[in-house]
Parts: structure tokens; C-alpha cells; sequence
């Protein structure tokens, strides 16, 4: 990815969650249900670059993929386990089911979240899984294992920093704000170093 292009998508990716928090209300569990989305999303695109390049390579094949596969979906349902767990803490009293209702009835400009921003999030992952997968041909010369660890890193550090927060929240509870930030800082940073 271009460097430009690079800055770009990283102004926009934290753009998303500062104004749904001064703008339109949002709260932290509604801005963490939007990154569980986009994790839904890279997972599933992981699993067509992996397809892809199994087909492409003859050197690559299937265990790699269940292998990597597997680790990933352990990984991504503790993130989601220990992310539940620290809003426990945060939001003392939290109703997740009511929360991911509204977060899907949500509307804006009259216009469901759910019908709009979940399909909006896939055909970004899509638009990039295009561009910068299969039209330079990376399947052609790409491991299974390089396209799933930087996958498998991100889980991990979500996983980490959802930790902190838990252990931090049994001692202190920080606004709102202060998890958004870092948040959109943790990913930020992430997004630069690795993609």
C-alpha cells in the first residue's frame, strides 16, 4: 500500500470511532461492536486470500490453512470473551444483547447501521482484498503462514490489551473517552507498522 494512501486509510479508520463518540452519541460497547464487525470481516477475507493461494500455489496446501484457521477463531472468540469481560468493569450494569440491538436498529440519516454498515464494512474488505491481493497477483508468490500471523499478531494484541483493561478496571475506571482513544491508538499504530 502506498504511503499516501496508507495515511489516508488510517485517518479514516480513526475517524469512524471519534465521531461516533462526539457526534453521534456512540458509546464504548457500540464502537467495539463496530471493530468486532471489521475482525468478522478479516477473518473472513483471510479464509478467500488463503483459498486463493492454495489454488494459485501447489507447494501451499490445506493444513497450513486449518491450522492457521483454527488458532485465528480461538484467538478471535478470547479477544471477544475478554473484551466482554473488561466491559463488565467499565460499564457495571452493561445489557450486551440490548446494546448489539440497538447498535444493528441504530439509524442514521434514516438509513438502518445494520443494512448499511455491515455490507459497507465487507465490500471495504472486499475493495481491499481486490486491489491489494488479486490484482497485483500477491497470491501468486505470498505463504499462507505471512498472510495469517500478522492476522494472528492483531488478535493477540487485542487480546493483551483487553487484559490490561480488565485487570486496570478491578482497581480504576477510566471515562469513556480514555479506552476510545486508546483504542484508536492501539489500532493506528498497529495499521502503520504492519500493513
Amino acid at each position: 500500500m502506498k504511503v499516501e494512501q496508507k495515511h489516508i486509510q488510517l485517518i479514516g479508520d480513526a475517524l469512524i470511532p471519534f465521531c461516533g463518540f462526539f457526534l453521534w452519541e456512540w458509546n464504548l460497547y457500540f464502537i467495539l461492536l463496530f471493530y468486532f464487525v471489521d475482525m468478522i470481516s478479516d477473518e473472513f477475507f483471510l479464509h478467500l486470500k488463503t483459498n486463493r493461494i492454495v489454488k494459485n500455489q501447489p507447494s501451499e496446501n490445506k493444513v497450513s490453512w486449518f491450522k492457521y484457521g483454527a488458532i485465528s477463531l480461538f484467538l478471535f472468540f478470547l479477544a471477544i470473551a475478554v473484551t466482554h469481560c473488561s466491559m463488565l468493569f467499565i460499564d457495571v450494569g452493561i445489557d450486551f444483547k440490548t446494546e448489539a440491538i440497538a447498535f444493528w436498529n441504530y439509524e442514521e440519516m434514516g438509513v438502518k447501521q445494520g443494512v448499511f454498515l455491515v455490507p459497507l464494512v465487507f465490500l471495504v474488505g472486499f475493495v481491499q482484498y481486490r486491489m491489494e491481493f488479486l490484482l497485483p497477483g500477491v497470491f501468486k508468490k505470498v505463504k499462507i503462514e505471512f498472510v495469517w500471523k500478522k492476522h494472528v499478531l492483531a488478535l493477540s494484541g487485542i487480546i493483551a490489551l483487553s487484559g490490561l483493561c480488565l485487570a486496570t478496571a478491578q482497581f480504576i475506571v477510566f471515562p469513556e473517552l480514555v479506552y476510545i482513544l486508546l483504542i484508536i491508538f492501539t489500532t493506528s499504530s498497529y495499521k502503520f507498522r504492519f500493513n
